[in-house]
């Protein structure tokens, strides 16, 4: 991991908050989980069609840090229970697994032969925290935190998202990796994660209530 990526994760939330949580994890047993994870998508995903061909020089860079910028949306205390939809390969989902461990991350695909794959892969890596779900993203509801990367685009993703999470609930949508986003919500709020190259945009969505 590249150290502005080590110094922007580990800074989330100051010294009690989510970079805590982070940096105890990577700097103990869980960190080569992160290293483990993607030698997996380069040996078994990556030709199984997971990510393409393209991808295999930098799967730590492009996939695994851009999907640890995905805590921007819990700075101070990650969720309970984070539901990645339309998780593909397990992208953000299980490399925001490894690093907060206390949170149970619900991996949702409807497709049979992801579903089988990503059950393979928490299994090689004996991630006690995460499950996977078989279903439509439409059955999701009352979510608390939910992370979407690459499945739909944003004016569609940001009104799923309002009915999926509860009310109180925090959502983060992947943007694209461009010097500008492409996307300028009416509601929630774009961070820009500027230690990725290219930069990394995402939409954080706050639903009101309690």
């Amino acid at each position: 991991m590249k150290p502005e990526v080590w110094g922007w994760v580990t800074a989330l939330g100051g010294p009690s908050g989510t970079g805590a949580a982070v940096e105890q994890a990577l700097t103990g047993e869980r960190g080569p989980l992160l290293d483990a994870y993607a030698e997996w998508l380069v040996e078994e995903g990556i030709p199984a069609g997971l990510l393409s061909p393209a991808e295999t020089e930098r799967v730590g860079s492009r996939h695994i840090e851009d999907s640890l910028s995905f805590l921007v949306g819990w700075p101070d205390v990650p969720p309970t229970t984070l539901h990645d939809a339309g998780s593909g390969g397990g992208l953000p989902g299980i490399p925001l697994a490894i690093v907060v461990p206390d949170t149970r991350v619900v991996l949702v695909d409807r497709s049979e032969r992801r579903v089988r794959l990503l059950r393979r892969v928490i299994r090689v890596l004996e991630l006690r925290n995460v499950e996977v779900q078989k279903g439509d993203l439409e059955e999701l509801r009352d979510c608390e935190a939910i992370t979407m990367r690459g499945v739909l685009p944003p004016e569609r993703g940001v009104p799923w998202m309002q009915r999926a999470l509860r009310p109180g609930g925090v959502g983060v949508i992947g943007l694209s990796r461009r010097s500008d986003p492409d996307f300028e919500p009416d509601e929630g709020t774009v961070a820009k994660v500027s230690v990725l190259d290219p930069p990394g945009w995402l939409l954080i969505i706050r639903k009101r209530g309690h």
